[in-house]
């Protein structure tokens, strides 16, 4: 009956910190693209005004 219950309890554990590994690897990955989206776009942000300013001259 112990044995039973303390190997239940056991892969309730490891399941559940399973799912709260993969929750926190997809949220660093989405925050990674987040962080690459954000740098592109104020590289051509940047070089659009740096265009906008040599017409102007």
């Amino acid at each position: 009956m112990i044995g039973r219950s303390l190997m239940t309890g056991i892969s309730a554990g490891v399941t559940a910190g399973a799912l709260a590994f993969e929750i926190s690897r997809k949220a660093q990955r989405s925050k990674r693209k987040f962080k690459a989206r954000a740098g592109k776009a104020l590289k051509n942000m940047s070089s659009f005004i740096d265009d906008l300013s040599d017409i102007m001259r």
